[in-house]
C-alpha cells in the first residue's frame, strides 16, 4: 500500500533558519504558498489559519519533501479543536505516498483508523489526513505524476 516516504510537515516560527538550515542538507525551495483561510486550512481542521507554506524538495533521484508551515500569527496557548494538535510548533505530521488514495482509505477505515479531513486536491496531489497511534497525524498523498 505505501509506495514511500512523500513528506514532513513542521510548524516554524520563522521560516528563514529552517530553510537555511534545510539547504545544507541538500533540500532547495520548490514551491511557496499563501494560506489564509479556505480548503486548506478547513483540511487541515483550523478554519481561520493564516501561513505560509513553504515546500522544501530534496535533490536527487529519490523525491522527499520537508514541508514548513509559519503561522500568522505564531499560535499561542489555544490548542485548537482538532485532536491531533496541528497548531503548535514543531512536528506537524507525516505523510506516505500511495498509488491509490481511496483504496488506501477504504482499508485504514475498514481497520478502525479514524479519517481527520476530507479528501483534497492540492499542487496536483490527493491529500487526506488520519489520527495515528499516541494523536500523531498521518496524511496519505497521491500524487498526480
Amino acid at each position: 500500500m505505501i509506495l514511500n516516504p512523500d513528506h514532513v510537515t513542521i510548524a516554524v516560527a520563522d521560516a528563514g533558519p529552517a530553510i537555511e538550515f534545510f539547504a545544507l542538507l541538500g533540500f532547495r525551495k520548490a514551491h511557496v504558498a499563501t494560506i489564509d483561510g479556505g480548503v486548506p486550512a478547513r483540511y487541515m481542521g483550523i478554519p481561520r489559519m493564516k501561513a505560509q507554506h513553504i515546500t522544501l524538495a530534496l535533490e536527487g533521484a529519490y523525491h522527499f519533501e520537508i514541508q514548513l508551515l509559519q503561522f500568522d500569527p505564531p499560535p499561542g496557548t489555544d490548542p485548537g479543536a482538532h485532536p491531533t494538535n496541528l497548531r503548535k510548533r514543531g512536528f506537524n505530521h507525516l505523510a506516505f505516498r500511495v498509488d491509490d488514495i481511496e483504496a488506501a482509505t477504504a482499508y485504514l477505515v475498514a481497520n478502525g483508523v479514524t479519517v481527520l479531513s476530507d479528501e483534497m486536491d492540492y499542487i496536483s496531489r490527493k491529500l487526506r489526513l488520519f489520527e495515528g497511534p499516541e494523536g500523531i497525524t498521518v496524511e496519505l498523498v497521491q500524487r498526480d505524476d
